[in-house]
């Protein structure tokens, strides 16, 4: 009487499971065959935020400079009341405001002009950081279905907001980069991201996913940190020559990788916990890699 229970229950699940593939195969193709077209109106979507915004700071700007010719005009500086209602007259024709647009003098003028850009930047810099999180996993999502075609289309669309908005230097050495970020950009375009990351060192804030031997070389110890939202890996090496490694556990036993550096100074890691790693860009190979590691403390 068991045995045929159990035979009842496993033909029940196995039924429930086939059901859900017939379901999923009616309904993927169509959901599949809208995504590109999801991803295109995402990307729209972001641009027409990005000129909202242009549209605010700029006649910001404009109401700024009215006040400043006010101002040069009752100190009776008439240079520099011409020169910014020259700028007026450009802003009026151009509607924009970039590097080639500042000058020297008056020195008031150039601190608004470069305090409204960099206002400018920050906030499209900040829509077109959250817009891209999301065509990249859309991206992933088609290439996985087998829609390359549509995953091209989505790519196109995050090289067209990344190339358009964000400038692609060198990173700052001094800056701490959000592990996510790092992941979505190589994820996003990889060639725009080599450009901005490799061959730089600097530090990566992110949380310990998994740690390992490194299967290459024994001597070193490989830090995996994630984001939490992207999906994706930062690969840290940490290398033998620099350090010594010792796994043990904690309460509740806990693993934890211990790192001593040469210095003598120990640090403990383990899983879920949030830390700094500043390390030498390697670029992508199946996940972004950072060599030659510390912990910064």
């Amino acid at each position: 009487m068991v045995g045929w229970a159990i035979g009842r229950s496993d033909r029940s699940v196995k039924l429930r499971a086939l059901a859900s593939i017939v379901v999923f195969a009616a309904l993927a193709p169509a959901s599949w065959a809208q995504s590109a077209t999801a991803g295109e109106a995402e990307a729209q979507k972001c641009e027409e935020r990005i000129a909202s915004v242009q549209r605010d700071v700029l006649g910001k700007y404009d109401d700024s400079l009215a006040e400043l010719q006010t101002t040069l005009q009752k100190s009776a500086d008439l240079e520099g009341a011409l020169t910014v209602r020259g700028e007026r007259q450009r802003l009026a024709k151009e509607q924009t405001l970039s590097d080639k647009d500042f000058v020297a003098e008056p020195k008031a003028l150039r601190s608004l002009q470069t305090q409204t850009a960099g206002r400018m930047q920050d906030l499209v810099t900040q829509l077109v950081s959250e817009a891209v999180p999301k065509l990249v996993e859309l991206k992933k999502q088609l290439t996985v279905a087998g829609k390359l075609d549509d995953a091209v289309t989505v790519r196109t669309a995050i090289e067209k907001l990344q190339n358009t908005y964000l400038p692609a230097t060198p990173i700052d050495p001094a800056a701490t980069v959000p592990a996510d970020t790092l992941i979505v950009a190589y994820g996003g375009d990889r060639l725009r991201a080599d450009k901005i990351y490799k061959g730089q060192k600097f530090a990566v804030r992110g949380v310990v996913g998994a740690y390992r031997q490194d299967p290459v070389d024994a001597k070193n110890y490989q830090v995996f940190l994630t984001g939490g939202t992207s999906g994706g890996w930062v690969q840290c090496t940490f290398h033998g020559g620099e350090n010594r490694f010792r796994e043990e556990k904690a309460a509740y036993n806990v693993p934890v990788l211990v790192i001593i550096g040469k210095d003598g100074e120990t640090v403990r890691l383990q899983k879920g916990v949030s830390i700094a790693v500043r390390g030498h860009c390697d670029g992508w190979d199946e996940v972004v890699r950072l060599s030659k590691c510390e912990v910064l403390r």
